[in-house]
């Protein structure tokens, strides 16, 4: 199972993204597709919908989300049953193990992200920033907006 990342839903859903047009194929893509049993090849962490949140309604953006229908969008995606991840109880310890490989305070988030798909066993994500999550050797990293 893959994860999706925030990049990837907030270049689906803000229009004036230099990836919108592909994120939201993409995103639609795999939200459509479940297998036999009816289960979605991706899940979310709850962390993305919190970066999510946070990012497509800044007022910075050229077109940000209110945050009511920014709350709307993040509902839509938990009415379609998509799998949630949550931080385990051994987050914190997978998490300072983890940081002992970063450099930079800027892969905070990422390794907070990373050692929660760990921690649920979750060894793929979907994500633009690449770079970002390279480190992690447990994880098997994808652009999906690139061949």
């Amino acid at each position: 199972m893959f994860a999706l990342d925030t990049n990837l839903l907030v270049y689906a859903h803000n229009v004036d993204a230099p990836f919108h047009a592909p994120a939201k194929t993409f995103i639609n893509d795999v939200m459509s597709k479940r297998d036999a049993q009816g289960h979605l090849s991706v899940c979310i962490p709850a962390q993305v919908f919190v970066e999510f949140l946070n990012v497509i309604t800044w007022q910075k953006m050229s077109t940000p989300l209110s945050l009511n229908d920014a709350r709307q969008v993040v509902q839509d995606y938990l009415d379609t049953g998509v799998t949630i991840i949550h931080p385990q109880t051994t987050q914190l310890d997978t998490f300072l193990t983890l940081l002992k490989s970063t450099t930079s305070r800027k892969r905070i988030f990422d390794t907070a992200l990373a050692s929660t798909l760990k921690d649920n066993g979750i060894l793929g994500i979907y994500t633009v920033n690449v770079n970002d999550f390279k480190q992690f050797d447990f994880l098997d990293v994808k652009n999906p907006l690139v061949p």
